[in-house]
């Protein structure tokens, strides 16, 4: 027998091995499934990655699942032509050799310098010059909600027109960190604004996407530098549950994004709406609110089809009726949007419905077929050629699937109270849109105004039980025995359902808005009408004592606040008669607001009171913008996006301004400062300006001669 041969100890340090740059050597590599083969009497030691290294090369890492160690900065910042390398691909040399070796190679040294130039890069003139390049890219992707990884095409862009852009910079990670060091400067300067200004209101905006059915927006009004309102995004946060804590803990959550506490800020306005949130959920936490902080004031806002909320109230058993035409319909759009041919067909003979059941997409998805208005006048305009079309079908018998969905649907087209209800729920459509664009404009209303437009669409649907509107006129000037010609089924049954069904329909609807309107703060709201110069008297002795009884409830409300600003009301009531002095002395004035704000050192207490009332939620505007930001950017593949980049690139979206008037120095230096390690947290800023009885004192204690200018 041959005598064995002990196994070969080879030193750490053994020179006698190729760089760490050349191929794999395939015989030296062993794998710890073959370490019991040759655990009796091998030739060659089982080298072993010894974690000591980790400490001694900063650049090394190891992976025991795949037994392989790589250099961490070569395989982040390689050139393609290099990646074959053994310490990139990774390597089972475990000799500190080979790692020495490699360490001293050119292609490490050069990739550390790309390291060194991005982890810690030079804040010369020529990078500050080329960072704002990309700056400004991003805040472009962000304000167009394109995606992160259209950075890199942008600047490919921007290097053709001859600019120079850093390329370290360009992946989709890069993207975020520039843009929310973006939102970041946007965020100081929102709370800057909120400590600034006298009074603070807050709208929230339940979502009503499925996408984002369990998040809230919320939205802040302030008095801004000029002493005009502006409204700004403030945080998107989840819920936890669908109930009034959820609501005020999202709220809470919303102002501790900057540093500050609802608790601690005054204000003085709430208002409340979404799809998502019930009227008893909204009268709840209007209550909760108020039972906290007696001085908020709930007031009606609308923020985004409100019809959609009327429908869901109004439906159910008494008004199955809506529910059956919500099938049918969905059904008749099915019927053409899911088959290529149909929807060929219906293109040659009906070019308008075809063209808003392609706008619709998903027709299964939509919530209320019946709640799209341009669906249903899409549907009265090509009425007669979609009836032709579907009695073609239905008498065609080699396609007999398709012909009896066709003969189904016919029979709904056909009948009297289902084309009628359509005419009427136009008609009730039309005055809740009419109501909510009154919100969506940029003009800022008094509270008093809202409430009055409320009011009027009220009255409005009432007078629809006995009289038609503008689409059921229609409907029974075109029904003559027939309606346009095509004889209708079920007139007698139908007609004396229908009126019946209106009656509910606008009871109802009434009902929900009449809702909207919080008793608590309606006696303030009605007072501010006399803040509207439409409504002052021209003659000079009815002026003489007008207006009085409501500037009392005015003041008895400014005193409940935390922050009286408003004690003397002798004083108060003189003020408002030396106002209205001025309306005949000086051959009148355009707008109370503008006056009282011009010469607030004669009226320090309207003042106070009017920075009061025009802080209180009356546009929405802001809320829309945010809404069709937040929609743009969550499409397709980007619905993955974390909470936190949501917020970042809404402050961007809504909050920024336009890309001409966009300064990205800020964000530069925040983003210098986080490379050079010395960045701190946005709530650490914040909270280390000023202590909280600062901030109180700030907030709670504005002098009522306080400088707001007006746009004038």
């Amino acid at each position: 027998m041959e005598r064995s041969t002990p196994p070969q100890v080879l030193d750490e340090d053994d020179p006698d091995v190729d760089s760490a740059d050349d191929s794999v050597a395939v015989d030296l590599v062993i794998s710890p499934e073959d370490s019991l083969k040759l655990s009796s009497g091998g030739s060659r030691r089982i080298r072993r990655f010894k974690q000591e290294w980790l400490k001694k090369f900063w650049f090394l890492r190891y992976s025991p699942t795949l037994n392989e160690m790589w250099c961490h900065v070569c395989r982040q910042y390689t050139v393609p032509s290099s990646r074959t390398s053994a310490f990139i691909v990774g390597s089972k040399q475990f000799k500190i050799h080979t790692i020495k070796l490699h360490s001293q190679s050119n292609l490490h040294k050069k990739c550390l310098q790309l390291y060194k130039l991005r982890m810690h890069p030079e804040k010369t003139e020529e990078m500050c010059r080329n960072m704002t390049l990309l700056f400004n890219a991003a805040y472009h992707l962000a304000v167009e909600g394109r995606p992160f990884s259209d950075l890199r095409p942008l600047a490919e862009l921007l290097k053709r027109c001859e600019l120079k852009v850093v390329d370290q910079y360009l992946n989709d990670g890069d993207c975020q960190i520039l843009l929310h060091h973006i939102a970041r400067a946007l965020k100081e300067d929102l709370a800057e604004k909120m400590r600034l200004s006298p009074f603070l209101s807050v709208i929230m905006d339940a979502q009503n996407d499925d996408l984002f059915s369990d998040m809230v927006a919320v939205y802040v009004q302030f008095i801004s530098y000029e002493g005009s309102p502006n409204t700004e995004f403030l945080s998107l946060q989840r819920l936890g549950m669908p109930s009034v804590d959820g609501y005020l803990q999202a709220l809470d959550r919303a102002f501790g994004v900057l540093g500050l506490r609802f608790q601690d800020l005054l204000v003085v306005g709430l208002g409340v709406d979404g799809t998502n949130i019930s009227a008893g959920t909204r009268a709840s936490l209007y209550v909760a609110v108020q039972k906290t902080f007696p001085w908020i004031l709930c007031l009606p806002i609308m923020i985004h089809r409100p019809h959609l909320e009327v429908l869901d109230a109004i439906s159910g058993k008494e008004l199955s009726c809506l529910e059956d035409l919500e099938t049918n319909l969905k059904q008749l759009l099915s019927f053409y949007r899911y088959s290529p041919r149909m929807m060929a067909e219906l293109r040659s003979t009906a070019p308008t419905l075809s063209e808003e059941t392609e706008f619709l997409g998903d027709i299964r998805a939509i919530r209320w077929i019946i709640g799209e208005p341009n669906v249903l006048n899409a549907l009265i305009k090509d009425y007669l050629e979609v009836v032709a079309h579907l009695k073609e079908i239905s008498s065609q018998t080699q396609r007999a699937d398709a012909a009896a969905i066709a003969l189904s649907l016919l029979q709904f087209l056909l009948d009297y109270q289902s084309v009628k209800l359509i005419y009427f729920l136009l008609d009730i459509i039309a005055v809740l849109s009419r109501l909510a664009f009154t919100f969506q404009g940029e003009n800022h209303f008094l509270v008093s105004q809202v409430e009055a437009k409320i009011e009027d669409a009220i009255l409005e649907i009432g007078q629809l039980v006995d009289f038609p509107g503008e689409y059921l006129q229609e409907f029974e000037e075109n029904f003559r025995e027939s309606f346009n010609g095509v004889a209708l089924k079920n007139l007698r049954v139908a007609e004396s359902k229908f009126q019946s069904i209106r009656e509910k329909i606008c009871n109802r609807s009434q009902g929900i808005l009449s809702q909207r309107l919080d008793l608590h703060s309606r006696p303030f709201a009605k007072a501010c009408r006399v803040l509207d110069l439409n409504t002052w008297p021209h003659s000079r002795e009815d002026l003489q004592a007008y207006g009085e009884e409501e500037i009392q409830v005015i003041l008895e409300h400014m005193e409940s606040l935390p922050c009286r600003g408003v004690e003397a009301r002798g004083n108060l009531l003189g003020e408002w008669k030396d106002l209205k002095a001025d309306y005949f002395s000086m051959n009148g004035f355009k707008e109370v607001l503008v006056h009282v704000c011009r010469y607030r050192q004669r009226f320090p207490l309207l003042n106070r009171v009017l920075q009061a009332v025009r802080v209180l939620p009356g546009s929405t505007s802001c809320c829309d913008k945010g809404r069709a930001s937040l929609q743009k950017m969550c499409k397709n593949n980007r619905s993955r996006l974390s909470l936190e980049q949501m917020n970042d690139l809404l402050t961007v979206a809504v909050n920024g301004p336009p890309i001409a008037h966009f300064d990205g120095k800020r964000a530069l230096d925040s983003w210098f400062e986080e490379k050079s390690g010395s960045s701190r947290s946005l709530s650490a800023e914040v909270l280390s300006r000023r202590s909280a009885a600062e901030q109180k004192s700030v907030l709670h204690s504005v002098d009522v001669n306080t400088e707001f200018y007006p746009d004038v």
